[in-house]
């Protein structure tokens, strides 16, 4: 696994996906030769602990809202054609307005989904990180 990987997707994963599906998803998403087929698959199966899930407007203003809540400049994205890169916010909340994405603000606190639809975007958030001491 990548330490981008490792820095950023599994405390994300840890943190805001259902219990049950936090491993499969580390080891989907953690092997190159799997990923993309792991996310197709959490596109059309995108599933978020609703603790820690909050819906919200597609046509707020999510970069400021992100900012507000904490983000920093630059974000990172799980999905779409900027897969695994490093953005600026403002850049990654203009790549999920056109393709379905995660952009990771702070590795398990903060981050944004966006999916196929306007019906499917939440704000991922949660006081402290979980990561993972097994790898």
């Amino acid at each position: 696994m990548s330490t981008l990987f490792v820095k950023y997707e599994e405390p994300t994963i840890r943190a805001f996906f259902p219990p049950e599906k936090r491993d499969q998803y580390v080891q989907l998403l953690g092997k190159a030769n799997r990923r993309r087929d792991a996310l197709k698959f959490f596109h059309h199966d995108f599933t978020f602990d609703s603790k820690w899930s909050t819906p919200i407007d597609p046509e707020s203003a999510i970069a400021e809202v992100l900012k507000s809540k904490g983000a920093g400049a630059k974000a990172y994205m799980i999905g779409t054609s900027r897969d695994q890169r490093i953005l600026t916010l403002d850049e990654a909340v203009k790549c999920v307005e056109h393709e379905p994405g995660i952009l990771v603000c702070n590795p398990g606190q903060l981050a944004y989904y966006r999916g196929k639809d306007a019906e499917h975007c939440f704000i991922l958030e949660r006081g402290t990180s979980l990561v993972s001491h097994t790898h």
